[in-house]
């Protein structure tokens, strides 16, 4: 830690059931015992975590994200707002996948999290501009996120339902939204799609690793789409997808480029880094990447890579 930081710590009281609540309160007594100079703030709804994080004109050099996936979006999305280019992104696992923190190999147990946070180990990582959010790990439109959608309610248990929700799909018809994927050469393909994931990161949902190529500091954005296929073969793709073996499938097509356009020919479901929204009819997504965005504490072997 370089003398004289300044932290600001946002806090997520409902994140994984309360478990983010009691997760915050351990790391602001501990940020106080060390003498670090800190300010709190707690969260109210959604999207309020982004509010104050791009209102906060205090200096601050450090923002803390105490939540999961969605807190930490929305944290990312409020420290782009701020204008305040300096400021540098820690994280305090506490959510259900915990996927940026997967990515980043920043470490789920308190103590180790808390020296993370505290270092002085970094990494400058890419986000993925679209439509002026942005999204760290991915932006998914079909199944995954259908199945987000259903898991909501279930906030307790989301990793489970997650998981029930899928299989449970295998016995109700598939929903295949319409879509118009344009490349950054200007081809075009139209067509029926079961899922398709543009991400900055290797892996989401915990535990799969739908786009295994791609890095969050590579400059590029990565793109699965599947085609409609069997709900049997689907299963199985989706089991393979948390070994990253999955890539066979002729159902499936990969891209990698700077920037990817998708027009929704209907009502879609998609998801931001695991937070859920419906695209209407009609919305075009304008994807691209936004290279050395955002400075990330991280663990050495993160560092390193």
């Amino acid at each position: 830690m370089k003398k004289d930081e300044k932290y600001l710590v946002v806090v997520n009281p409902v994140g994984r059931g309360g478990h983010a609540l009691k997760q915050g309160i351990w790391l602001l007594g501990k940020l106080r015992r060390m003498g670090i100079e800190h300010e709190a703030l707690f969260t109210e709804k959604a999207g309020h975590a982004r509010e104050l994080v791009a209102r906060w004109g205090d200096d601050v050099d450090v923002v803390v994200a105490v939540g999961g996936d969605g807190t930490i979006n929305e944290v990312i999305n409020g420290i782009k707002e701020s204008g305040q280019k300096s400021r540098k992104l820690a994280v305090f696992p506490s959510g259900t996948a915990d996927d940026f923190a997967r990515n980043m190999k920043i470490p789920r147990d308190k103590d180790k999290a808390l020296r993370v946070l505290t270092g002085e180990f970094e990494k400058v990582i890419d986000l993925m501009d679209v439509n002026g959010r942005y999204s760290a790990v991915t932006v998914g439109i079909g199944l995954d996120a259908e199945i987000a959608y259903r898991s909501y309610e279930s906030k307790r248990l989301r990793l489970l339902a997650y998981w029930y929700h899928g299989l449970s799909m295998l016995f109700r018809p598939l929903s295949t939204p319409r879509l118009t994927l344009t490349f950054e050469s200007g081809d075009s393909v139209t067509g029926e799609y079961l899922l398709v994931v543009v991400g900055n990161a290797g892996s989401y949902g915990r535990y799969m690793k739908m786009l295994p190529d791609a890095k969050m500091d590579d400059g590029m954005l990565n793109m699965a789409a599947f085609a409609p296929l069997n709900k049997f073969k689907g299963l199985m793709l989706f089991g393979l997808s948390t070994i990253g073996k999955h890539t066979w499938a002729k159902e499936m097509s990969r891209y990698t480029a700077e920037r990817f356009r998708i027009e929704c020919h209907e009502d879609v479901y998609a998801q931001f880094d695991g937070e859920v929204v419906i695209f209407p009819c009609g919305e075009v997504l304008d994807m691209r990447v936004e290279r050395q965005a955002l400075t990330v504490r991280v663990p050495p072997e993160a560092a390193r890579d």
